[in-house]
Formats: structure tokens, sequence, C-alpha cells
């Protein structure tokens, strides 16, 4: 009888852990992180915390949701990063892109099932928030409408989340004025490491046509905009001053250290500050609000 060699469960363990991992890495792990801090601390500033399971089913909808559209992002982009980032996990052979292939489906249809429990409307707009991000991956990626769907994804979240936990209150519409500039500030930041291999590549999206200053220049007015919003907004909406001068502080900390990030060429520790202090601040304003 033949025997294995004794190396042979080590190798396969190394295997799964590398298929595992590469997975993991491919669903754009920190910018799904962002979005569900987003979507908890959203629903937590809302006044949402008694529906504790209908906050669960939402937060599940919204993770298979972006799972869906990391992964397809990554099938999609295939042959593009064989040539300009052989490191990602489908040309460096962690992944088979025919893994992606069936995981993004199953995941789409997985969270069309959890939506379907919240309620049509509360369904309505995970579609749409979904559909954003597909669009994105599949016609305006490399275009110079790039930034739109991040508008749109965050425009159809918040109504997603009240809708979720039947947290609305009239007073939450200001989000949009004060939190708008916050999403075309992280398509900024999120697209700024890959600058260069964009430019190789000949994409048209929006960091392309800017260049690396502009594009520095635009994303700090993005993440300024919001405490001026919410200033003039100050004027109809009663905060508390306590809440609000703290989530400031924070966000002001948070602005600063991404400055020095991005002074140093450190660009992707830039997107790792910037994403948190834009949760941090559309959330925080919520909260503050009385």
């Amino acid at each position: 009888m033949s025997r294995q060699p004794r190396d042979a469960a080590p190798v396969r363990s190394a295997s799964a852990w590398r298929l595992l991992r590469g997975v993991i890495v491919a669903s754009h792990p920190f910018p799904i992180a962002m979005v569900m801090s987003l979507t908890l601390l959203l629903a937590l500033a809302s006044g949402a915390g008694r529906e504790t399971g209908r906050l669960l089913a939402a937060l599940a909808a919204m993770l298979t949701s972006q799972l869906a559209i990391g992964w397809s992002n990554d099938y999609l982009d295939r042959e593009r990063d064989a040539r300009f980032q052989p490191a990602k996990p489908v040309p460096s052979g962690a992944v088979p892109a025919q893994a992606l292939l069936a995981l993004a489906p199953a995941s789409l249809a997985l969270s069309g099932l959890i939506g379907a429990a919240l309620g049509p409307a509360t369904l309505g707009w995970l579609a749409a928030g979904t559909a954003c991000g597909l669009a994105y991956n599949l016609f305006l990626k490399e275009t110079r409408l790039s930034w739109l769907p991040y508008v749109l994804a965050f425009a159809v979240l918040p109504p997603f989340v009240w809708g979720a936990t039947g947290s609305f209150r009239g007073q939450y519409l200001w989000l949009y004025p004060v939190g708008a500039p916050l999403a075309v500030g992280a398509h900024i930041a999120n697209t700024l490491p890959d600058l260069e291999a964009d430019a190789a590549a000949g994409s048209r999206r929006l960091i392309v046509r800017l260049g690396r200053p502009r594009a520095l220049a635009a994303l700090f007015a993005c993440l300024l905009l919001p405490l001026g919003a919410a200033g003039v907004a100050s004027a109809w909406l009663d905060y508390s001053p306590g809440r609000i001068a703290a989530v400031a502080a924070a966000y002001g900390l948070l602005v600063l250290a991404t400055a020095a990030a991005y002074r140093a060429g450190r660009a992707a520790a830039g997107f790792r500050l910037a994403a948190p202090a834009s949760v941090l601040f559309a959330a925080g304003w919520l909260w503050a609000l009385r």
C-alpha cells in the first residue's frame, strides 16, 4: 500500500491557507470594513440600537453585497492586474479566477435573500447601492465618471439603514450636504495609491485626469467642506455642544494625520486615515444632533 509523504498534509494546509487569504484579499477587506463601520455607526447614531435583529440582518445583507462587489472587481480586473499589479490574488495564482466568478454571484444572491426579509423598500435601497458598485466595476471605473458610483452609493446607504431599522428623522436629511464631499474624497483617496499603474494602463478615471497635485488639493477640499457644511447647518439644527466638539476634534486630528501621510509620500497610509476620518465625521455628526 502506498503511503503519502509526511509533508503532504502541511502542504495542503499551506495551500488552503493561501487560497483563503487570497479570497479575503480579493474581496478588498479595508473598503468593506469602512462600509460596514459606516453602516453600523449610522444605525447606532440614528438610535437603532434596540432593533438588534433587524440591524444584524442589515449588516449581513450589506456585507454580502460588498463581498460580491469586491470579488467581481478583482475578477474583471484580472488581465489588467496581470500586467500592472501581478502580486494581487488572481495574477499571483493564489486564487483561481473561476473561484471569484462563482463566489461573486453567490454572495450577491445571498445579499438579496437577506435584504428581502427586511422589506421591499429596504431591499430596493440595498439593490441600488449594490448596482452602484457593480456599475463602477463594469462600466465606470476607468472613465471620468469614476467618482459617481461613490456619491450615489453614499446617497442610498442612509435610507437603507433607516429603512431597515425604522430610525429615520427628518433632520437626518442634512447628512447629504454635510457628508456628500466625503464620498468624493473617499474615491480620490482610494485611487491615489494606484495612480501610476492607472496612468500606465491608459485609464481615464478622475484621478489620472487630475494628476497627483490637483488630486491632493481636491481630496483635502472634500475633507474640509463637511466642517463648513456642518457649521452652516447649525443655523437650522441643534447640536449637542460636547458631542460636536469631540467629533470635530477627533476628525481634525485624523485629517492632520492624513496630510502628514501624503506629505511623506505614503498614499496607501493616507487612504487608511482618510477613510476612517470620513466614517467618523458622517456618523459622528449624526450622533451630535439633538
